[in-house]
């Protein structure tokens, strides 16, 4: 019987098997195409989770967290016991990467003393955008003091430091083109303080007659190195010499702005008490002791503006006479 043999060289069996594998994984791709289709589709969900659950809130946060702002204006006006308006003015800088083209949803933030746990006030913010320098502006809004002591002393620090620091804290969802991530906003700012009111002086005083509430009056210098605009209404102070207590006196409607100023000021002391002021004035070496004694607003107190200025004893010269 003849026997049929294989034809070709061993070269040419050796280039069929691949061509046979690639014919079978094609036949398998067509008849399993939506297998691979749910596996790249499955894949591309991988991805998207991971860029979305995990890298972009970390890239965000990164990002966001390298961002500075700074204050520029800040004002306290209509004070009550409980509240006052708030206007800020400031810029966020810093932004790179993707923080740089994104957007952040409208936000409330949270005023934090260091180290502190408790809110002292809070703030609507309004939404950003991404760039160089942004500013954020907010104008005349009501707040409501959140805690009285942590708010009386951050007024007792700005009052009394040379600089100070406060925290703002605050959440929102950053935009990311189509993509979007929750992300923390947490912020130091840094800022001058009045320094216990240091430069303030009378720069020229009068005797008044023919009033019953005062019988001196003048102009009273205050130096004011910070940013902010403080409306205080009438601040009673108490005035000493040489530790002899002389009267009490007023600085009527004071709002402090930043700058040097001057401002009315009146005073009621006995008659013995005007001439041991007078006395010492004429020796050129005259410095009264002055404390906060109360702030009112319509006759109302302002106790977290009274805390913080009877906490201060200012020595204050008499620079000039008239």
């Amino acid at each position: 019987m003849a026997t049929t043999s294989s034809k070709g060289t061993d070269g040419e069996h050796i280039e069929a098997a691949p061509v046979q594998r690639r014919g079978r994984f094609a036949r398998h791709c067509r008849q399993r195409w939506w297998v691979w289709l749910a596996a790249f589709c499955l894949f591309v969900l991988v991805i998207m989770i991971i860029i979305v659950y995990a890298i972009l809130p970390a890239v965000s946060q990164k990002e966001l967290d390298k961002t500075h702002l700074t204050l520029h204006s800040l004002e306290i006006r209509d004070p009550t016991a409980t509240s006052f308006s708030l206007s800020i003015n400031s810029t966020i800088s810093g932004a790179s990467g993707i923080a740089s083209h994104a957007k952040l949803d409208p936000m409330t933030v949270n005023f934090y003393l260091p180290d502190s746990e408790d809110a002292f006030m809070s703030l609507p913010l309004p939404g950003i955008s991404g760039g160089g320098d942004i500013p954020i502006i907010v104008q005349d809004v009501h707040t409501e003091i959140a805690d009285m002591k942590q708010f009386g002393g951050f007024a007792g620090l700005l009052l009394s430091s040379k600089e100070l620091s406060f925290d703002i804290k605050g959440r929102t969802t950053i935009h990311v083109g189509k993509l979007h991530t929750k992300v923390n906003y947490n912020e130091v700012v840094e800022l001058k303080g009045f320094n216990k009111l240091e430069g303030m002086e009378i720069q020229s005083y009068s005797i008044i007659s023919n009033d019953s509430d005062a019988n001196l009056g003048g102009k009273v210098f205050i130096p004011n190195p910070t940013v902010a605009t403080i409306e205080m209404g009438n601040v009673h102070i108490a005035l000493s010499l040489n530790g002899q207590a002389l009267g009490f006196g007023v600085i009527p409607n004071l709002t402090i702005s930043p700058g040097d100023r001057q401002y009315d000021f009146r005073a009621n002391f006995t008659e013995a008490a005007m001439r041991s002021l007078i006395g010492v004035i004429v020796t050129g070496n005259a410095a009264l002791n002055v404390v906060g004694n109360g702030t009112e607003v319509d006759g109302v107190d302002i106790p977290w503006l009274t805390a913080p200025l009877g906490a201060l004893n200012v020595t204050v010269p008499i620079v000039t006479s008239s």
